[in-house]
């Protein structure tokens, strides 16, 4: 082995996020490299998937380094310990200190659900106001039609009895209310 290739086999054997993805449509598998753009391979079972993404890892090692480029590192390496230390107000932390002992759990457990209620929260707030919104925008636009119909004698034809021959959308005509032909 080569030395070129004792060095791509070094960078292989590092923690590497490597990811398989099904895909039920065609009932093949994809297997990337998260940290080397580009890098996947694609088979029928998921091992074939890994050996192939393997293949694509050397070849894409061995261009980017005769290329002179960087190699990122793994995203493991980058995680996070788990471990944290913060400061907070003595009140406060009187205050989640009880809270734990109300709930029969250590203070550690109960600032971990804390914050994760949070995320789950901010999370869930996002999907709801961008539900929420969608619903408004639609009210408020069906008000103003409605808004139009009333004050002007103009009805509002909607997209599903647009006749074909025209353009789809919204179609103001007037009614027969208004005595507009």
């Amino acid at each position: 082995m080569s030395r070129k290739e004792s060095h791509i086999e070094d960078y292989l054997k590092r923690p590497y996020s490597r990811v398989l993805i099904p895909d039920p449509e065609s009932g093949t598998f994809t297997a990337r490299i998260l940290e080397f753009p580009g890098c996947f391979a694609e088979a029928k079972d998921p091992a074939s998937a890994y050996r192939s993404l393997d293949e694509a890892a050397r070849s894409w090692l061995a261009v980017a380094l005769a290329l002179g480029q960087t190699i990122p590192e793994p995203s493991v390496e980058n995680e996070f310990s788990g471990r944290l230390v913060l400061r907070m107000p003595r009140s406060l932390h009187r205050s989640a200190a009880a809270m734990a002992e109300r709930d029969a759990t250590s203070l550690n457990q109960f600032i971990v659900a804390a914050v994760s209620e949070k995320v789950g929260a901010t999370s869930l707030y996002g999907e709801l106001a961008g539900w929420l919104e969608k619903r408004i925008l639609a009210t408020d636009f069906n008000r103003l039609v409605s808004a139009v119909q009333i004050h002007s004698g103009w009805k509002v034809q909607d997209r599903a009895s647009t006749p074909p021959h025209r353009e789809p959308g919204v179609n103001l005509r007037p009614s027969a209310a208004t005595g507009v032909n």
